[in-house]
């Protein structure tokens, strides 16, 4: 690992992901003094500590299709820097199923530089994420999308 931290928000914000289902998805970051990883943003806008209204995030999330939201995920994901995310993946199998993805995000026209420090400290955010059910590793938005991914949850899916 590069000796890069986690911040304890990461580890929040994906509890508030997992757990209380306040979040649909949440992008992470490595600072920009490459000491730590942090909360870039989340399915409701930039991370805060201690929300105002929980079930009003949660409600927000239920007015939109599972489509609608993935589509806003994807188009956070930048077009010439790194990214970790998670996503709390709906889909339909013998019923209603969701599997928790984690994405290690690196676009081709990314700086070398960026893209080194970000593969050696996937690691560290990823082991304290239990939970996640797949991992994603993608390039370019055909990797990310959701046809794609779906393909893949779906492929280990008993």
């Amino acid at each position: 690992s590069s000796g890069i931290s986690v911040e304890e928000q990461c580890l929040t914000a994906f509890s508030r992901l997992k757990d209380s289902h306040e979040y649909k998805y949440v992008l992470f970051k490595i600072a920009s003094d490459n000491k730590s990883i942090i909360v870039d943003t989340t399915s409701s806008g930039p991370y805060v500590e201690t929300p105002e209204d929980v079930d009003a995030a949660k409600k927000a999330l239920k007015e939109k299709t599972e489509e609608v939201l993935y589509e806003e995920f994807v188009a956070l994901l930048p077009e010439d820097e790194c990214r970790y995310a998670v996503y709390d993946l709906a889909y339909v199998k013998d019923g209603q199923r969701n599997k928790i993805l984690f994405y290690a995000w690196a676009p081709e026209v990314a700086p070398i530089r960026n893209k080194m420090i970000y593969a050696s400290s996937k690691d560290a955010l990823r082991k304290m994420l239990v939970g996640v059910a797949e991992d994603i590793q993608a390039t370019d938005l055909d990797e990310a999308s959701h046809d794609t991914v779906l393909e893949k949850v779906m492929r280990h899916v008993r």
